[in-house]
């Protein structure tokens, strides 16, 4: 009988454990400092993030909208649906406007999701919100008025349903395709600073892939350098580029988007589906949609993760 009642015991206090462990590291933060600590840890550029759930902001007008939507300074949630609570958060950074980031639980490591578009717009407004059992990211931004004393315009607002999918945040899509592979994809991108960056990525089917590239200081094209390369995709990466485009809606997607801002990529993507559906794309400052903005970073990424030989004259 004693053994019993004691494997019985060890079983619910193994029980327990698994449970917590569901939960993961960050289920237990119940203060606003606790949040922010976690935040200031992960990375040296957040150190003077600040979280605090009154939500005081110097324009009056964040500070008003935030309490008319009942939006809160961090939420937990399963966002990546790997069991582990998430954090979305909103708070302040180096300067007293409001910024929202996403701290999602990995499990082996935390990351920081930083919605990059805001450094463009203004006003992030961010909320969980559930589709049945699942969680995902209301995100709303606006135009940043010229004058603090415009209101925030409800024509400039742009809203976005988010989930995490394929290592990023991207439009929720309830019903994605299945199956269908590109017939091709061309996707250019072109950044002028100090620096002039060119790169075009071309992928046929099978997972034939050509990568040219070219880089010079912006008062010197002397000193082009450039490359032409080409490769076969592994099949994971194959897999993933597939399954995202699948994933993405281009009806739903607009052919041109631009920000009023210098120093942006200026970007354009043409997919052609084997359904004869297309997608294109005219992409001033690269943060047109949440799907193809992290499409373009899958794509620039390829140059660094597979193994590419020089194209033969």
């Amino acid at each position: 009988m004693l053994n019993t009642y004691i494997v019985f015991i060890l079983l619910l206090l193994s029980g327990l454990t698994v449970n917590v462990q569901a939960q993961g590291r960050l289920a237990n933060l119940i203060t606003d400092a606790a949040v922010q600590q976690v935040v200031r840890s992960l990375d040296e550029d957040y150190k003077n993030f600040q979280v605090d759930s009154r939500l005081r902001f110097e324009d009056k007008r964040v500070q008003q909208l935030y309490q008319r939507e009942k939006v809160r300074a961090w939420e937990k949630a399963d966002v990546d649906g790997n069991g582990l609570q998430d954090l979305l958060i909103t708070g302040t950074h180096y300067d007293n406007e409001s910024k929202v980031i996403c701290v999602l639980d990995m499990g082996d490591r935390l990351v920081l999701e930083e919605f990059s578009r805001q450094f463009y717009r203004y006003c992030p407004v961010v909320r969980i919100k559930y589709e049945g059992q699942q969680a995902l990211i209301s995100y709303a931004d606006y135009d940043k008025p010229f004058l603090i004393t415009q209101p925030l315009d409800k024509n400039d607002r742009q809203e976005f349903l988010l989930t995490y999918r394929f290592g990023g945040l991207i439009e929720y899509n309830p019903a994605p395709t299945r199956n269908i592979q590109p017939d091709s994809i061309l996707y250019t991108s072109h950044f002028a600073y100090h620096d002039v960056e060119e790169i075009e990525i071309q992928m046929e089917p099978h997972g034939r892939a050509r990568c040219r590239s070219c880089e010079y200081p912006v008062l010197d094209e002397s000193k082009k350098k450039c490359e032409d390369l080409t490769t076969k995709l592994a099949d994971t990466t194959q897999q993933q580029l597939v399954q995202l485009l699948n994933y993405l809606q281009p009806d739903k997607l607009s052919r041109e988007y631009r920000i009023g801002f210098n120093h942006v990529p200026y970007i354009t993507l043409h997919v052609v589906y084997a359904d004869g559906r297309r997608l294109q794309a005219e992409d001033r400052g690269g943060i047109g949609a949440f799907g193809l903005t992290r499409l373009y970073a899958l794509l620039e990424s390829l140059r660094k993760t597979q193994e590419w030989v020089p194209a033969k004259k």
